[in-house]
């Protein structure tokens, strides 16, 4: 979806989501969508099958504001773990989350 450079044409609309069932997991994660109408919260269950974390299962969870894309996505870790990017509330601290979103602004 690109904006029209002629002052005359109407606003760009976002261009709508992927289909939720058109998502391609990988094997070692699983999305649940409790409420099926709300499709900006949910949580990944992510089981590793490699490296440090093998055998583990972490559950995050997502909260999408009205804000996106400008603004991050909230990501809570709700399994207890000792990982450098996650605090012991289980906040997801990644600046790769602001980055992401600031360059939808360009």
């Amino acid at each position: 979806c690109h904006p029209r450079v002629t002052p005359v044409s109407p606003p760009c609309h976002p261009c709508p989501p992927p289909d939720i069932n058109e998502l391609n997991l990988p094997k070692t994660c699983e999305i649940d969508f409790s409420d099926q109408d709300d499709l900006l919260h949910f949580r990944l269950l992510i089981c590793p099958d490699e490296g440090f974390y093998k055998g583990g299962k972490f559950v995050f969870s997502f909260k999408v504001g009205q804000g996106y894309p400008h603004d991050p996505p909230k990501v809570k870790c709700e399994t207890m773990v000792y990982h450098p990017n996650i605090d012991l509330e289980g906040n997801v601290c990644l600046n790769i989350l602001r980055w992401a979103t600031n360059t939808s602004k360009v």
